[in-house]
């Protein structure tokens, strides 16, 4: 049985989602699914298969969503992923998220995709918005030309979703009828196609399609022809006087062109608001002054909203937990169990106090930029600064991510063409302040001794990114090329996916840190208790006493940091027995602690990537550099702050 007849013990999934990137495939998967996926207005956004279900007329169906590709191959790492998904797995339906507002540039890869003769529906995103452009689009005939069904939706707000499902139903009930358009090639082409179709025994894809792939020496695995030597004497002869890759990618494009010349009725554009904005915002003078007031607009949220948050958690906490708890305490017959369960308060508090007011609000406004389209003009405007580093442009988007979480942030570099950017670009990463980092920062720095030292704390951390990566980027070897990268339309955010992306990152606080938090307390409290705390921390002595100038009991607290960031400074608090840090540590104390943090190993999550990503040998490396940076940073900037009397 051939698996476009529905076998799933067999195939993969019932639905495959898949088009080029920043479509709203992922927005389209959460409408499908009860899924979660990350919905963003910039791309890069889906670097592996997401895999939900979906019920349609009773059906449980499995839907995957595929890497954003532009076109099928082996490339890169998300189009060998996307095309073998297609090739080997045989999706039930294949759902071709287009563009309306790039038609011509998204048709490209549909005219691929209708070559491998799988069942499909075309849907048509965003088409509400070509209005504002004075275009609208025949998607009737387009439907007709194409030899497959074209529906417009609204991926984001749910708009012709219904429709979407009931076509998807009928193909899988095999009520759907297929004319596949094919792309008509010039003669020589079209007479070694024919020559080639003859010889090979594809039984994988539709014999005319293995035979284009083949003269495009596409190297996939999935090409799986014999008589490779009869293949090679047809291409090398046709190679002699024509360039295939190149003619047959630009009869493509032309082909793409024409079909949307033919659906495509053009009207007066209207003028917007969103034009002005866009010019605003990427051209080099207000691109400069909107990036620094955007990212004011972060900074300020952090420490006027962050600390209001904490102060307003750690007070109703006080009045409905720790005071109420504390003779209930005392009344538990064992030292050890009234330690476990005080010390377990205490890091909840902490958790509760310090780290989620900063990483709601932070993952709010990152969740509200990436709707609005803006992250993509960051990186425009920052893509000078990334060939300083000897980066390719596009290392500005898993930059960006890292500031959010440093795990995604490393995935995402499987966007970037080669692997000196790919190690380059991680290793700064694990330098970035992560969305945890950047609760320490505000939660210490910025709390206890002001705004000022936690921006000066970002200033000394993007400086030695910019000092690593120029360095680096100078040794490692390989180059870098230009920056291409699709913009976006301004879109309004939408309260319900902001909130819904923010509870997705922030939940993966509440349910893996705060167990640590409580867990890492009780455990701390133990040692204290039995005094084996003193002996853990006094081989850290000389680095952590002397040459940083902390309290001992920092040792402890980040070598916790290593398994999340913000438990380094819960635990300081929980050690230092105090819901201020200034009641055992000076202000420069509390600045070179925070350094320290934001700067070495990223987390044992990130670590796990990098293993799986470039190996055991790289990713020790990069730790073990962060971790010597930070100690020496560390104490370079005490010892000068300590001269000159900064902090007071």
């Amino acid at each position: 049985m051939k698996c476009h007849e529905f076998d799933r013990k067999i195939c993969g999934a019932d639905i495959v989602l898949t088009g080029n990137p920043n479509t709203g495939k992922s927005c389209l998967f959460n409408q499908l699914t009860t899924a979660d996926a990350i919905v963003s207005n910039y791309p890069g956004t889906t670097v592996e298969i997401l895999e939900g279900k979906t019920a349609i007329s009773n059906k449980v169906l499995h839907v995957a969503d595929l890497p954003g590709i532009y076109n099928l191959g082996s490339s890169s790492d998300d189009e060998k992923v996307a095309t073998d998904y297609i090739i080997e797995r045989k999706p039930g339906v294949i759902v071709n998220v287009v563009d309306a507002t790039l038609l011509e540039r998204n048709l490209y890869l549909t005219l691929q995709l209708l070559e491998l003769q799988v069942p499909m529906v075309i849907a048509l995103n965003f088409y509400e918005e070509l209005e504002d452009k004075g275009i609208s689009i025949d998607y009737k005939n387009l439907s007709t030309l194409l030899g497959a069904p074209v529906i417009p939706i609204d991926a984001l707000r749910g708009a012709g979703i219904d429709i979407l499902t009931k076509t998807i139903d009928a193909i899988i009930r095999g009520h759907a009828k297929f004319d596949y358009y094919h792309v008509q090639y010039d003669d020589h082409i079209e007479k070694a196609i024919d020559k080639i179709e003859k010889i090979i025994e594809e039984d994988n894809i539709p014999k005319r399609a293995a035979a284009i792939n083949l003269l495009e020496e596409d190297d996939g695995e999935w090409k799986k022809a014999r008589h490779k030597e009869r293949i090679r004497s047809i291409i090398d002869e046709l190679s002699k006087e024509h360039a295939l890759n190149t003619e047959i990618a630009r009869e493509r494009h032309g082909q793409a062109a024409l079909i949307a010349q033919k659906v495509m009725i053009m009207e007066k554009p209207k003028k917007h608001f969103k034009d002005f904005l866009d010019r605003f915002t990427t051209e080099p003078l207000t691109g400069g002054i909107s990036l620094v007031l955007v990212m004011g607009a972060i900074f300020l949220s952090l420490f006027t909203i962050g600390n209001y948050l904490s102060e307003l958690l750690g007070k109703w906490f006080d009045i409905l937990i720790t005071n109420p708890s504390a003779p209930l305490i005392k009344m538990i017959p064992t030292t050890i169990l009234q330690t476990i369960f005080s010390w377990g308060i205490q890091g909840v508090n902490a958790g509760l106090q310090i780290a989620l007011p900063y990483i709601f609000i932070f993952y709010l406004v990152l969740g509200a930029l990436e709707d609005t389209g803006y992250l993509p003009r960051m990186a425009y405007l920052l893509d000078r600064l990334m060939h300083k580093m000897h980066l390719h442009g596009n290392a500005i988007i898993p930059m960006m991510l890292g500031f959010g979480c440093s795990v995604p942030a490393v995935l995402a570099t499987r966007i970037l063409p080669n692997k000196k950017d790919r190690i380059l670009t991680s290793i700064l990463i694990c330098m970035i302040p992560c969305s945890a980092r950047t609760a320490v920062i505000f939660g210490a720095v910025g709390k206890f001794i002001g705004a000022g030292y936690a921006l000066l704390i970002y200033g000394i951390v993007l400086l030695l990114i910019f000092a690593v990566g120029y360095i680096l980027g100078k040794f490692l070897p390989g180059e870098s090329t230009g920056l291409i990268m699709e913009m976006p339309e301004y879109r309004l955010p939408q309260l319900k996916n902001v909130l819904k992306k923010t509870w997705m990152r922030v939940k993966d606080f509440m349910w893996i840190a705060f167990p640590l938090i409580i867990i890492g307390s009780a455990v701390l409290g133990i040692l204290k208790v039995y005094g084996v705390l003193e002996v853990i921390t006094k081989p850290f002595s000389p680095i952590i006493s002397g040459w940083l100038m902390l309290p001992t009991i920092a040792g402890i607290t980040l070598i916790y940091g290593i398994l999340r960031k913000e438990m380094a400074l819960e635990l300081l608090f929980v050690l230092g027995g105090s819901s201020s840090l200034l009641k055992f540590m000076t202000p420069l104390q509390i600045f070179i602690f925070t350094l320290v943090v934001a700067l070495y190993f990223p987390c044992i999550g990130t670590l796990a990537v990098l293993r799986h990503e470039f190996g055991w040998k790289k990713s020790m490396t990069i730790c073990l550099f962060t971790i010597v940076l930070a100690v020496t940073i560390g104490g370079l900037i005490g010892r000068l702050f300590f001269a000159m009397g900064i902090p007071k």
